[in-house]
């Protein structure tokens, strides 16, 4: 029977179990008192299957040579977790309560070790009791995590590592367990079910109230129904209590989980999502405005956009929400103003575009991605409020404030410069000479905003690269927007170039970038993905205003359609001169538009077959030396492999050959233009069928053995590590969905950008001939329809990092499977818009 057991353990548990074996003898061999001269134990291969009697027999050698103290010992706590980890719990939880039992007896005792281990026990069996569902909440919560609280927190003035961890673990489990028992009765209080039992509450008070009225004699139905609504009405009152009891335990305690710790950082977008979306309650701002002073300003630096998109000066919160929050991002501004001004002045400038550019008429008829907004009287308050942080800095840091003032509204006036003129030049261009911009120089407390400034909590902030001026000239990228290329020459005498944008709302991308940002916080964590370097590049994206906004320009790229198949030098025209053109394959499948996916998928086919991939050649031309080109090869497979991965979770559409660039020195992926996210693609008037992009071309480049090995294994990591963050991911993505300024949803405007067609050009002049007013009135429905589709989006996410895909419950090597199959699949392929360059 033993040897039936497959050779790999598949399962976390037996996983676990092999790691609690490691750890059980490990312990022997630091037990005081074991012999040096006893003969190690046999350890298990990490992979090795389950083989039961092996940590019995650690367990065993450890309780011969582990002498306990009152009848406790840290063998005790191992053991209980080899048994949780083997799915006997009812074994395990035993233990955990004899040991707390006598621990009970003896904590007053002043060791910190026993300290430590009655709060880590305390911790586990509530924890454990909650997973198994077998003890009330109430006593869950009472018993065992607030007393673990409790007593780690009368750990003070001791401040061992050991401690401060045993004591941040402490606060998190509390803060988790009432945080989850307060989604779970917010879930139900948003049910159907629920609904129902209002809508039966309100039938029973108005029939009461009849009742009454008539004045009608007391008898046996009259009082049974009294009754019931003063039953129904005390369990819905009791209900609310609960939500309102374990709400605040939740966030006083990631505020002291916070406090107490860096380890735990990333919760701060729990704290956050519970506090802004109950800003209407007294009492939650109450906590946040005598606690939030104490947490480090700079823990709340990767929130700073979704917490500048809710300041205002109306009270539209609570007892001072806005109060609250302005008095943080004042804190916070003051603390690390090169991470903050540039947003809260975006903020400030939100319309800033229509003040300093007299647009004409006639340029409104361009397409562009997002419609004009629409001045609403919240953002008018949101100016306000940003302005008088603005002024709360300046009194600190006048030159700073205004030369980020002259700079932003120098790159704004710029971005706005109609560059129809210049569309046909190649080379420079000169920067027309009212241009303030070139008048800028030796700007010395303003940072480049294109840089990555690494935080310093101190708030310090020493040798930074400042602005000392422009070049005199720009270069046009392409795009329907012509956007411009700028030199910017920092304090150091290096060149940095910046991609200076107009007419398109940069939030989005901002917002994305800020998410891959705690991607690879994630992905960074584990080992098994740290060791192989499995990272998304990001490039820095600063928003100026609604409108314009610069970036970071990603030197030494080029996107992968113009390695492949530019019309003059393409690697397909070069390789395989022979094979149909580009423009030839996008003529067929242009023409193929209308037929039936049949049809399509055979014309698709005969494409694919005269036009065959030639990407091996990248690595091949730029890196000529064998043992460089191997690693190059492996750098860019690793890269497709997790920008896939993280770009499917976050439903990253639109992912055609010119919003992916190839860096020529390090071979890894560049993704830009992040703004179809969260499945919008699928929303599409040709919808997206492909979770990522993984063509003929994409797959040729990772040389002979494709999607097998290194690519299939790297899929494989990344994703455990998603699935492992699941709370994680879910807490970050809810923050931003329900950002007011993140303009994530599909609209038609926005999908006719994307997918022109020469069909939609009578109706696109109508659009845009229409009163903004109307089409802002039907691009936006109202809030509760938004709410729905939020809600839907993470219902989704959910499900992705569970595994469920088509109503199916998936291991994660079965989903990555799956999603490799249909990212291949010519079916779904020969469905995509032609725009999109499928057969490349």
């Amino acid at each position: 029977q033993r040897s039936a057991v497959p050779a790999r353990a598949e399962s976390r548990s037996e996983l676990s179990v092999c790691r609690g074996e490691e750890n059980a003898l490990a312990l022997v061999h630091e037990a005081p008192g074991f012999p040096c001269w006893a003969p190690a134990l046999p350890r298990a291969a990490p992979g090795a299957a389950l083989r039961v009697p092996l940590p019995e027999r650690a367990m065993f050698q450890i309780k011969q040579h582990n002498p306990t103290q009152y009848g406790v010992s840290e063998w005790q706590l191992e053991e209980a977790q080899v048994f949780w980890a083997k799915k006997e719990e009812s074994l395990a939880l035993n233990i955990l309560k004899e040991l707390i039992k006598k621990l009970d007896a003896n904590w007053f005792q002043n060791d910190p070790h026993l300290k430590l281990m009655y709060t880590e026990c305390l911790r586990l069996c509530g924890t454990w009791l909650a997973e198994t569902c077998l003890e009330n909440p109430t006593i869950i919560m009472q018993k065992y995590l607030e007393k673990a609280v409790e007593i780690a927190a009368s750990h003070r003035g001791d401040n061992r590592d050991e401690l401060k961890k045993g004591k941040t673990k402490a606060f998190l489990s509390l803060a988790r367990f009432s945080d989850n028992q307060y989604q779970r009765i917010e879930n139900y209080m948003k049910s159907s079910e629920f609904e129902n039992k209002q809508a039966l509450l309100k039938k029973a008070k108005e029939e009461v109230g009849l009742l009454r009225e008539r004045r009608v004699q007391t008898n046996r139905y009259t009082v049974k129904v009294q009754r019931e609504l003063e039953l129904d009405e005390c369990a819905i009152h009791a209900l609310t209590e609960d939500r309102q009891r374990f709400l605040c335990k939740a966030v006083e305690n990631y505020i002291s989980c916070l406090l107490s710790g860096e380890e735990h950082d990333m919760w701060i977008f729990r704290l956050c999502s519970l506090w802004l979306e109950n800003s209407g309650v007294d009492r939650i701002n109450e906590m946040m405005k005598k606690n939030a002073e104490k947490i480090p300003s700079y823990k709340f630096l990767p929130l700073m956009y979704q917490l500048a998109a809710r300041m205002g000066t109306k009270m539209m919160g609570g007892l001072g929400f806005h109060e609250v929050l302005n008095n943080l991002m004042s804190r916070i501004s003051l603390d690390h103003p090169h991470h903050t001004l540039f947003i809260i002045l975006a903020l400030a400038n939100a319309n800033k575009d229509e003040l300093l550019t007299k647009t004409d008429a006639k340029r409104i008829n361009k397409l562009i991605k997002n419609a004009p907004k629409e001045i609403s009287q919240l953002d008018v308050d949101r100016m306000e409020a940003a302005r008088n942080i603005i002024n709360i800095i300046r009194k600190r840091r006048a030159y700073m404030v205004r030369d980020v003032e002259a700079l932003c509204d120098a790159y704004i006036t710029l971005a706005n410069v109609d560059a129809t003129p210049w569309k046909a030049q190649r080379g420079g261009i000169s920067i027309p000479a009212d241009q303030p911009i070139i008048k800028l120089k030796n700007l010395e407390d303003v940072v480049v905003p294109t840089m990555e400034i690494k935080v310093d909590p101190t708030g310090r902030y020493e040798n930074l690269v400042t602005v000392r001026s422009f070049k005199p000239e720009f270069h046009l990228a392409g795009g329907l927007n012509l956007p411009k290329i700028i030199n910017c020459v920092g304090s150091d005498g290096k060149e940095r170039r910046q991609l200076v944008k107009g007419r398109d709302d940069l939030r989005q991308d901002a917002v994305m970038q800020q998410v891959f940002q705690m991607c690879n916080t994630l992905l960074q964590q584990n080992t098994e993905t740290r060791k192989r370097k499995l990272t998304i590049r990001r490039y820095k994206v600063v928003p100026l205003s609604q409108r314009s906004g610069v970036l970071e320009w990603c030197t030494g790229t080029t996107p992968i359609g113009e390695f492949l198949v530019n019309a003059d030098k393409g690697a397909h025209k070069r390789y395989r001169p022979h094979d149909y053109s580009g423009f030839q394959c996008q003529k067929i499948m242009m023409d193929a538009q209308k037929k039936h996916s049949e049809e399509k998928y055979n014309i698709f086919m005969k494409v694919c077959d005269n036009f065959q991939p030639v990407f091996r050649y990248f690595c091949m031309e730029k890196f000529r030396d064998p043992a460089v080109w191997f690693e190059k090869r492996l750098a860019y497979t690793r890269s497709v492999a997790t920008s896939s991965i993280v770009g499917y979770i976050l439903g990253l559409g639109d992912r055609h050959v010119q919003n992916i660039l190839i860096d020529e020195q390090t071979a890894e992926l560049v993704h830009i233009d992040l703004g179809v996210a969260f499945e919008q693609g699928k929303i599409l008037p040709t919808p997206e069928t492909v979770p990522f992009r993984l063509t003929r071309d994409i797959v040729d480049g990772m040389g002979i053995t494709g999607v097998e090995g290194v690519f299939r294994r790297c899929c494989e990591k990344t994703m455990a590590v998603m699935r492992n963050s699941q709370e994680a991911l879910l807490t970050i993505v809810e923050v931003l969905l329900y950002d007011p300024l993140f303009d994530w949803t599909m609209n038609p405007l926005k999908a006719l950008y994307l997918q022109q067609r020469p069909e939609d050009e009578a109706d696109m002049s109508s659009t845009l001939g229409a009163d903004p007013r109307a089409c802002k009135r039907k691009a936006s429905s109202d809030d509760q329809s938004f709410n729905k589709v939020a809600e839907r989006v993470l219902m989704r996410l959910q499900e992705k990092l569970k595994g469920v895909e088509e109503g199916t419950v998936l291991s994660v090597g079965g989903q990555v499977n799956l999603l490799i199959q249909q990212a291949m699949d010519p079916k779904n392929l020969s469905r995509l818009f032609p725009g999109w360059k499928p057969w490349v």
